[in-house]
């Protein structure tokens, strides 16, 4: 399970002594960005919930900074109208929960190992797809990934270069989880829109309720026979290039499989991962643009930090 995004913030933590039992302390501003105030309680109160073992140590400024960098992005989200139910948070969680086969014991234990509460737990995740979405919102469209560059990647970082693979075919597909309401005819719904002509990307990204690929039209990348689940591969087997299958039933909900590309066999091993590369140089580049971003928000922004 891929964890919270403050685990790795716990890990830098240093001792928190500067701060006196809360029975002592009289409560006050600790930072202001914008017009939302960080008091001294919510303060004590993050570092609580980030500190996963009681002897941790913590770096007081450091928690404040994460604060600060999660409360601009809650008010960039919040101008952009981005927002997530509960109960679509609880269905993603379920998704993904499933696709690394984790039960709910399996879940609860790993909960109780780190002192995490339920609430916790779906509250972080909440904050993890809100911001998801504002940040795939504010990158689409200035982020890309040429072929120029693919092949350099693969000839640096790729010793079978010469080597050759089977038929690979690359796919996209548009998720409707089974925990939706009348899931199967939302899937029959979509399906008769990406037949009808709708652009399968933009439906991707509307419909599918895969939080890892519904952003990039719903694009999962090249496989080879053996790849994928029984139930989606034959239905990609028996699809042309450019034609639409489904709904494909599979553990996690009901499938819309579009097949966008065949190569033939004995391509060369850059076709076999170029998928792959292309995903990694674009997350690459999208942490460089995100970097630039936050700090460019911050510079634009009214923060000041009291202790």
């Amino acid at each position: 399970m891929k964890k919270p995004w403050w685990f790795a913030v716990a890990a830098l933590f240093a001792v928190f002594t500067a701060i006196p039992s809360q029975a002592a302390v009289v409560d006050k501003v600790v930072a202001v960005v914008n017009n939302r105030i960080i008091m001294l309680s919510e303060l004590n109160q993050e570092i609580k919930e980030v500190v996963v073992a009681p002897e941790a140590e913590v770096n007081v400024r450091e928690v404040l900074d994460a604060m600060i960098d999660r409360i601009l992005l809650d008010q960039q989200a919040a101008a952009r109208k981005i927002s997530v139910s509960d109960e679509e948070v609880r269905a993603i969680v379920k998704s993904q929960q499933e696709a690394r086969n984790l039960d709910e014991e399996a879940i609860a234990e790993e909960l109780k190992k780190q002192n995490i509460t339920e609430e916790l737990f779906y509250r972080q995740w909440k904050y993890q797809i809100i911001s998801r979405r504002l940040l795939d919102l504010v990158t689409q469209g200035s982020i890309a990934v040429t072929d120029e560059e693919i092949e350099e990647y693969h000839r640096e970082h790729y010793e079978e270069e010469g080597s050759a693979y089977g038929r690979q075919t690359k796919i996209a597909h548009i998720l409707i989880n089974k925990e939706t309401e009348n899931a199967l005819s939302k899937a029959e719904e979509v399906l008769e829109l990406a037949k009808s002509g709708e652009p399968f990307a933009e439906l991707a990204r509307k419909y599918s309720m895969d939080e890892s690929s519904a952003q990039s039209g719903g694009l999962l990348g090249y496989f080879v026979k053996g790849d994928l689940v029984p139930e989606i591969e034959n239905a990609v087997e028996q699809t042309e290039v450019n034609g639409i299958a489904g709904p494909v039933e599979s553990s996690r909900g009901y499938h819309i499989v579009k097949v966008l590309e065949r190569t033939e066999e004995g391509e060369t091993s850059v076709s076999r991962y170029r998928g792959r590369i292309r995903h990694q140089l674009y997350m690459e580049k999208v942490e460089r643009f995100i970097t630039s971003w936050l700090e460019d928000l911050k510079k634009n922004s009214y923060i000041e930090v009291k202790i």
